[in-house]
């Protein structure tokens, strides 16, 4: 067991479980190409959009074995086939959008096992074809010299990825590696858990189906800028033998130079105003108002699995049914819209347990040249979200979400 926390049984019956889940979608396509092929249509949504749904649930149920075996102890041998599937998977799931999570640990572990690097281009065509905009990946890419060449300074979720710019840098840039060293140790000691609170990864494993927490990518920066990662041997969250498995693959870091900083948003091309509900504009930055404008019409417009898998709500609701069901009265826009604010990291999601005063400094101030006030927004569930909105604003609220003033932060 690399995961004490983990129940061994618990393991054991995960990896069972899904695969037997995966030969039943294995039967099920199957059948669907055959109706195609026969021109039989027996479900209300499209055959072929089935097939890509099932391809995808067959890579989450793969990723989950992954990491399930790697919680067990299995030798890194045993994880290479896998592997190869959920590349195939990943391949046939056609605009069925992957979690981005789940892309970065499958291209962190095949850094880590060093598969072939034909299969490494395969993994990248599929990434390429979810134009995800990460310059984590985007590094890690280019790294192992198959020919990526898209670079970006954004990242996909900022906290706390954006965080391994700094390794990067003090490895490369400024040659010293001792410090990006202790650098990797604190992302991984103090950051990369903490992270991840909207998913409440600091709890995961008190919880049914934990089958172990990995940061794969920390370990894949380590390997491939050849850092001293000693003091995280014994860390439960860092995959120290994977980083060390092998050590015959390349890695090309010629390209790198310091990166440019990234034009603040302001200069963006934005476009300001919320038709539908202006009274938002009082607590939603200009920059997401384009975004918001369109969750609001789509809302309004959309069949529930059309938004649902638009917004990728699978985080939230993994079952469109679950979201049809909640969804129901037609009176969630304003939890949907604070779900996908969180996504864009203007809102902080904590979970209950959770202190603010430890988060409030990744709290973003997105009202440049205004004083601002730390707000609530207040849902139904055991979580606590907050942002800043301009001090005089009234804080009323978010449709059906409440937005209280936060006071003395200090005291929180």
């Amino acid at each position: 067991m690399r995961d004490p926390l983990c129940s061994e049984s618990y393991l054991l019956e995960t990896i069972e479980f899904d695969k037997e889940a995966i030969d039943e979608n294995k039967k099920d396509i199957v059948e669907l190409k055959d109706d195609m092929e026969k021109g039989i249509q027996r479900y209300p949504r499209d055959n072929q959009s089935i097939i890509y749904a099932t391809f995808l649930h067959m890579f989450m149920y793969n990723t989950e074995i992954l990491i399930a075996k790697y919680s067990l102890g299995s030798h890194p041998n045993e994880m290479i086939e896998d592997y190869l599937n959920g590349i195939e998977y990943l391949e046939n799931v056609g605009e069925e959008k992957v979690w981005y999570i789940d892309l970065l640990w499958m291209l962190s572990l095949g850094i880590l096992l060093e598969v072939d690097k034909q299969d490494l281009k395969r993994l990248a065509c599929a990434i390429e074809k979810q134009k995800i905009e990460d310059a984590l990946m985007d590094f890690l890419l280019k790294a192992c010299d198959i020919g990526w060449n898209h670079n970006t300074s954004r990242y996909e979720r900022k906290n706390p990825y954006a965080k391994t710019a700094e390794i990067i840098q003090m490895a490369l840039h400024d040659k010293d590696k001792e410090r990006a060293s202790k650098r990797l140790q604190q992302y991984v000691e103090k950051e990369w858990i903490k992270g991840h609170n909207d998913l409440d990864w600091k709890n995961a494993h008190k919880k049914p189906g934990y089958v172990g927490l990995w940061s794969f990518e920390a370990a894949a920066l380590a390997k491939i800028l050849g850092l001293d990662d000693s003091a995280l041997k014994d860390n439960n969250h860092y995959p120290y033998d994977l980083a060390h498995y092998k050590n015959g693959m390349t890695f090309d870091l010629s390209w790198y130079s310091e990166p440019k900083e990234e034009k603040v948003w302001e200069e963006e091309t934005v476009v300001y105003g919320i038709p539908g509900n202006p009274e938002l504009e009082r607590i939603i930055p200009g920059r997401f108002h384009s975004f918001v404008n369109e969750i609001i019409n789509d809302y309004k417009t959309l069949p529930d699995e059309e938004f649902w898998k638009k917004y990728n709500l699978r985080e939230i609701w993994f079952d469109v049914k679950e979201y049809k069901e909640d969804n129901k009265a037609k009176n969630m826009l304003g939890t949907i819209i604070v779900f996908l604010l969180v996504e864009k990291e203007y809102i902080l999601q904590l979970d209950y347990k959770e202190d603010l005063v430890d988060y409030i400094e990744d709290i973003d101030n997105y009202w440049p040249g205004k004083e601002v006030k730390l707000v609530s927004f207040e849902l139904d569930n055991d979580q606590q979200y907050y942002a800043y909105v301009p001090k005089d604003a009234e804080a009323g609220s978010l449709y059906e979400v409440k937005v209280t003033e936060v006071e003395k932060i200090e005291e929180v």
